[in-house]
């Protein structure tokens, strides 16, 4: 497949503070048994599965996974196993199907990943494009039942697309539209609002091997509800409202602390303040960077990342058409201990550098490329804003995202969780349960589609309760604070 790739890497990368004069505390809201929706989450392997991004083709650059998280669910009746990659820029959920010319999904190396779904082997799929089993376009749209663990619901739109069409992943839209999966979940009466949070389990501490497989580090993610014991701190929260539906944070700059046993110091004129502990400073007026949940790689104004370079000894050269390439260093230089901290409003958010590095090909020859690039000024590419936080930045990150006030905020991942503590994010503003940020004093709450029966809810430990009442198309499912296993 020669065309460029639309995304290979999800999950959501927002980063972001709030400005200390506009804090304000938010109280947490608890219940026996939160209306919330939960599961786990992974990320896709390195092989055979590259992480792509925008200017890729699927033949090119092949990035190891660092950002990306993967949802496991089964669609139809009986149901078919499939991975989702979770999209917080999109609103519909899209599978791989056979297509017409039935494909093997062995030989196409994104659909042995992610799976597919073929329509003919599902009693409950509906489409309202009649002759589909005769054409099997290379896109349709039609109806089936999701299972997420053991949530189960019905006439829930699909795209379908060809194995080897133009688009070559399936996905989970979460964004801020009623028609994403995240509104669904309340127009059925699972969960009380549009929101979700998300997060990756903590990397063990162990010398990062950028040219191997990534562990599947698993996350979570949770419909409705944070999980408070998963990070550190209140959450930073600030306010999307004026970008909808783009995220975007108010970024100020990063810093970067290297390693002073570095042996490139030895020809670095900042060596000596290096040595002394003293971070390089790349700095600049706070203005919106969007949160790229799509690919891995973060994109800063040139003198920003020409300063990173520098600091780490590493080079970036203009092409004939404007663009920068990824700058390419050795893997080995993977054992170097830097970290960069980025400044989002008042908030400062440490990642090791080797976050940030992926094989230039797989297997990798030895190069590793750098995922910190420079924008297309001429071309506003890869968007209009003057920076874009890619998806490995919330590797290290916690999220929470509450569509009803357009509020994002985020917190440093606990290293060491205790028990899980479900917190649902209620209606009421403001609504993202200890966070602190400048909220808006009043809400239009999402009102969600009529209802007509009511859903029974059943935890693995036994409890039952009665979660309001859900529209039509919702089976008797299990929800409230209970992990489902989905990986």
């Amino acid at each position: 497949m020669g065309q460029l790739t639309h995304h290979l890497s999800i999950w959501t990368a927002a980063l972001l503070s709030a400005s200390a004069a506009a804090e304000g505390s938010i109280p947490l809201v608890k219940r026996d048994h939160p209306a919330v929706v939960s599961a786990k989450l992974h990320a896709a392997p390195a092989r055979p599965i590259p992480v792509l991004q925008a200017r890729d083709t699927i033949s090119a650059l092949a990035m190891k996974d660092l950002g990306g998280y993967n949802l496991n669910v089964s669609i139809g009746t009986p149901p078919q196993s499939v991975s989702l990659l979770v999209d917080a820029q999109d609103t519909g959920i899209y599978v791989l199907y056979p297509g017409a010319d039935s494909v093997e999904c062995s030989e196409e190396r994104y659909c042995a990943f992610y799976g597919q779904f073929d329509p003919r082997n599902s009693s409950s799929f509906t489409s309202d494009r009649e002759s589909w089993r005769e054409s099997r376009p290379e896109y349709f749209a039609g109806l089936d039942t999701l299972t997420l663990g053991d949530s189960k619901v019905t006439n829930v739109s699909l795209g379908l697309w060809a194995v080897d069409g133009w688009s070559s992943y399936s996905s989970i839209g979460i964004g801020p539209a009623n028609t994403s999966f995240v509104y669904q979940l309340v127009d059925r009466g699972l969960i009380s609002t549009p929101s979700f949070s998300m997060w990756r389990d903590p990397v063990t501490a162990r010398e990062v091997d950028v040219e191997a497989d990534p562990d599947d580090t698993p996350g979570g993610i949770i419909f409705g509800g944070i999980n408070s014991a998963k990070f550190n701190g209140p959450l930073h929260a600030f306010s999307f409202n004026d970008s909808a539906p783009t995220m975007t944070v108010p970024v100020r700059g990063v810093q970067v602390h290297v390693d002073p046993a570095a042996s490139f110091l030895l020809s670095t004129a900042n060596s000596s303040s290096i040595l002394a502990g003293t971070p390089i400073n790349a700095t600049f007026d706070e203005t919106p960077f969007d949160l790229q949940t799509r690919y891995v790689t973060s994109y800063f104004p040139r003198d920003t990342a020409m300063a990173i370079y520098a600091a780490l000894n590493m080079t970036a050269t203009r092409r004939y058409d404007g663009y920068y390439p990824a700058p390419e260093i050795p893997c080995s230089r993977s054992s170097e201990n830097h970290t960069i901290t980025f400044l989002i409003g008042s908030a400062a958010f440490n990642i090791p550098w080797t976050a940030f590095l992926s094989p230039v090909n797989i297997p990798s020859q030895g190069q590793c490329s750098f995922k910190i690039q420079i924008p297309d000024e001429d071309t506003e590419y890869p968007s209009p804003y003057k920076g874009t936080l890619g998806s490995t930045i919330l590797s290290y990150l916690y999220m929470a995202v509450d569509y009803n006030s357009m509020m994002v905020g985020l917190a440093s991942v606990n290293q060491n969780p205790g028990d899980d503590e479900i917190l649902e994010i209620g209606t009421d503003a403001p609504q993202l349960p200890g966070a602190e940020g400048d909220f808006p004093e009043t809400v239009s709450a999402y009102t969600p589609k009529p209802t007509t029966e009511t859903v029974a809810t059943e935890t693995s430990d036994g409890w039952a309760a009665s979660l309001r009442t859900a529209a039509p198309g919702v089976l008797p499912a299990v929800a409230g604070a209970v992990l489902f296993g989905l990986v």
